[in-house]
Formats: structure tokens, sequence, C-alpha cells
């Protein structure tokens, strides 16, 4: 007696959303597929048919009410994305170095001078041409919750007005993403010597202490020894993200951005404070 074999009831329901300050990140958003009949001549042939339907790409399907919707990427639907959502240079925040290396990332251990489960990622999805290393910072729970990107050397001038026109090109932008950017800057105080003469005709020096500007003729040199120092801060409630301006030992400035996620940290401090 022939035999008809039907496989059915496959059904999904997968919803997710993220938010930044452009509204640019993924949104899914209450995506359905209905029941599929598959009918077969014999068992070998139902589940292959099955298998193949379950390992193809994502394609159209039409509904009962005639709406057709597309599937997403089953791999781009992450646990971790849809709960801390998108992170820069392409990666998610939440996730482990293994998701992040499943993503073709290279990953090497870096220095933990000041954080845990540092990694120096390389082959980024969304990598950036004005940046030389960008180092992933997991923490001991492994779950990816600070960024840090260090720009490209710039063999710059006394006034470091290289570096300066990158700081204020990221700046306009970091401003346009995340919002409240507030501007920091120490500056270096020198003493000037000023003569002034009072009204019976005698001279006299005074001396007081000047705040130098930013761009001054001395500007690279504060930077570099640490008298003088300029960075901006960024946030819209779920990231946030600080850029400096640095010079190393050699005279060479580059820029820095360092974002972190407010809710993973927040997370975390909640789990130390429940185990004290």
């Amino acid at each position: 007696m022939k035999k008809i074999f039907y496989l059915c009831g496959l059904s999904a329901l997968i919803s997710a959303s993220a938010q930044a300050q452009n509204n640019t990140d993924n949104f899914y958003q209450d995506l359905l597929v209905t029941d599929e009949v598959i009918a077969a001549e014999n068992k070998d042939i139902a589940i292959e048919n099955a298998r193949k339907m379950l390992d193809s790409k994502p394609k159209l399907l039409k509904l009962k009410n005639n709406k057709v919707v597309k599937l997403p990427n089953r791999e781009a639907l992450t646990d971790t994305q849809s709960e801390y959502g998108s992170a820069p240079f392409g990666l998610i925040w939440g996730s482990s170095t293994k998701e992040i290396e499943n993503l073709g990332v290279t990953l090497t251990r870096a220095g933990e001078k000041d954080y845990m489960n540092n990694y120096s990622a390389q082959n980024l999805p969304n990598g950036l041409h004005d940046f030389r290393n960008v180092v992933l910072t997991f923490g001991v729970n492994n779950s990816l919750w600070r960024i840090i990107a260090y720009g490209n050397f710039i063999q710059d001038d006394p006034e470091a007005s290289g570096v300066m026109t990158m700081y204020r090109q990221y700046y306009k932008l970091l401003s346009q993403k995340y919002g409240n950017a507030q501007e920091f800057y120490t500056p270096n105080v020198i003493n000037v010597d000023t003569t002034i003469t009072d009204s019976r005709g005698k001279t006299q020096t005074v001396t007081e202490q000047k705040e130098q500007a930013i761009g001054n003729p001395n500007f690279l040199s504060e930077l570099q020894n640490g008298t003088a120092e300029l960075y901006a801060t960024f946030e819209n409630g779920t990231i946030g993200a600080a850029l400096g301006v640095n010079v190393d030992s050699n005279g060479q400035s580059y820029i820095t951005i360092d974002y972190k996620n407010l809710k993973l940290m927040k997370e975390r401090d909640n789990e130390t404070l429940n185990a004290l």
C-alpha cells in the first residue's frame, strides 16, 4: 500500500528591536511563516525535502492573508543583537569571543592593564581606514562591552593641526550619532611678564598667568608632555563614547574613540552589588 507522509507544523515567530541615534539599527518585527506541507512518495524523499527547505537561503513566502515577507538570515537574529544592539565596526554588543570570530574577525590577545579579556581585532566587518588598531574588551563574563579604536599616526606640525582636523571631523560625526556632546579642555598655563608704567611714570614688571589656546604654536608638545589635554564625550543613554587627542613619545599625533555599552556596564555593576 502506497504511503504518503506529511511534514507539517513549521511555524516561527521571531521579533527583535534595536535603537540608535539616527534610527539606523536593524529591526526584525513579527516575521511569520505559515505551515508548510510536503508530500512525498516515500519517507526518504520527505526527509530530504524538509532538509533542503530548512537549509535553503531566505526567500519570499506568501502568507494566507496574501502578504509577502522576506525571511532574514537566521544567523543575524541573535539574542545578543536584539538585547544589546549593534556595535561600531559591524559588531554586536554582548557577543562572546567565539561569536565575534564567527563574523570572520581575527582576535589576538592584547594587554590587560586596565581591563580584563582584551583582544586586538582585525578583519572587522565594517573597518575604517582612519584607525590602525581596534581593541575589544569582553570582561570576566566574556561579553563584548567596550571597544577602543586607535587612529593612524600623523606626522604633525607644532600646532597639531593635522590631528585637530581629524578630531573635529569625528566630533561632528559622533555628535550626530550619539548626541549630548561635551568638550573638555585643560589648557597649558604659562607665566607672562608684562612691564607696566604707573601714573607717575614709574615702571614695574608684573607676572601674569596666561592660558594657552587650542592650536597654539606649542600645542603639539603640550599634548605630548601632558600640560594640555583635550577630549570630548557623547552619550545617548545606551552607548557612551569618548573622543581623545593624543601624542606619543615620538611626537606622532592620533585620535582615540572609546565606546562603552552603558547597559552592559550597569548589569555588571548590579551583579557585583548582588554578590556583596
